[in-house]
């Protein structure tokens, strides 16, 4: 279980590291956001897909956790793979979707380590 709570903080430090590098991009160039936002574009989906693997082997309620965090990692990539041809209206407004994205994904690896905590500390 230790693994599991490693990996589960790394997450977490991976998408606190994630949701600051989009903050810093906000008030950037047009240009300059488009590079961090490929960027981030890979972090989330990396993050997205590690966080599935790392579901499958929890209870109903960290995996739900879990699955919702990703989702939320893959919809903050969408979101950056799709500006790269938006103006620097759109880039703005996206990468505050991307940020409430990346927000709502740490609030439920948050859930998933207080729900395997909770289990770490019955056994």
């Amino acid at each position: 279980m230790t693994t599991v709570k490693d990996a589960l903080q790394k997450a977490r430090a991976d998408g606190q590291a994630l949701h600051a590098k989009i903050a810093v991009a906000t008030g950037k160039k047009h240009a300059d956001i488009r590079a961090d936002l490929e960027a981030a574009a890979r972090d989330a989906k990396q993050l997205g897909d590690s966080l599935k693997k790392l579901g499958e082997g929890q209870r109903a309620d960290a995996r739900q956790h879990l699955k919702n965090a990703s989702e939320r990692f893959e919809q903050a990539a969408a979101d950056a793979k799709s500006l790269q041809t938006a103006s620097e209206t759109q880039i703005h407004a996206a990468n505050k979707s991307m940020l409430a994205d990346t927000r709502a994904a740490l609030n439920h690896l948050s859930r998933a380590m207080a729900s395997t905590r909770s289990t770490l500390s019955k056994n």
